[in-house]
Formats: structure tokens, C-alpha cells, sequence
């Protein structure tokens, strides 16, 4: 693999990870805005301040290192056959996102849509930076 496909792919998978850490991240807001109509109480835009302050880079850090392993084998089968389909690599994105979620809970349980969404979108991303071009600078 030469140093612009490494600097392509790898440039691709961090927005990858950027995409599904924005979906996660909506997805807690919209929950911790809920849970303020539900207790009647009026969450300030310093508890947003906070909630994203504290949680794009933890979420970041965890999709970042669940990602890696599968978004690897995915991206190499799209350099390796030169696919460049958004189909495959929506699909693939949910299903590095179930395997994310899987090894973090153990098991699939009730957010698994979450990561799953967030996969697509992360597949969907990284087709738009890097996937497109996928094994364009191989020899054959």
C-alpha cells in the first residue's frame, strides 16, 4: 500500500469515526433533553456545554478504538477488489458497528440500532473521503 492510499484510508476511517461519534453524541443530547421535559426542570445550554465538552471525546476515544480491527478488514477488501460501491460500504459501516457494540456490551441489546446507524453513516463518511477512490493507486 503506498503512503497517499495509507494517508486516503486513514484520512477516511478518522472521519469515519468523527461521523458515528456525531450520531451517538445527537443521540445522548436528544435523551438528556427528554429527560429535562420529563422532570420538568429546563436544562440550561451549560449542561449541553458540558454533555459535549466531556462526551465527543470520550465517545471519539471508544468508536476510534472498537472501530479499528473491523475498519481495517473492511478497508483492506475495498483496496484488495477495488470496490467502491456506497452500498458495500454502508453496509460494511453497520457491520463494524454491530461488531463495536457487540464487544463492548457482550452482547446485542436495545442500542444496537444506535450503532448500527451510526456504522452506516460512518460507512457512508468514509466512502465520501477515501472509499470512492479505493484502489486506485493499485498495480495490477
Amino acid at each position: 500500500m503506498s503512503c497517499a492510499t495509507c494517508s486516503r484510508t486513514t484520512r477516511g476511517w478518522f472521519g469515519g469515526c468523527l461521523a458515528a461519534t456525531v450520531v451517538i453524541e445527537l443521540f445522548f443530547l436528544f435523551i438528556l433533553g427528554l429527560v429535562g421535559v420529563n422532570r420538568f426542570t429546563v436544562l440550561s445550554l451549560w449542561d449541553f456545554f458540558i454533555a459535549i465538552v466531556i462526551g465527543v471525546p470520550l465517545i471519539l476515544g471508544f468508536v476510534c478504538v472498537l472501530s479499528a480491527i473491523p475498519s481495517i478488514a473492511a478497508i483492506w477488501l475495498s483496496e484488495r477488489f477495488c470496490i467502491r460501491s456506497l452500498a458495500f460500504f454502508g453496509l460494511a459501516g453497520g457491520l463494524v458497528g454491530a461488531a463495536s457494540q457487540a464487544m463492548m456490551f457482550g452482547r446485542f441489546n436495545g442500542l444496537s440500532w444506535l450503532f448500527v446507524v451510526a456504522g452506516c453513516f460512518a460507512g457512508l463518511n468514509y466512502w465520501y473521503v477515501a472509499g470512492k477512490y479505493a484502489g486506485a493507486g493499485r498495480v495490477t
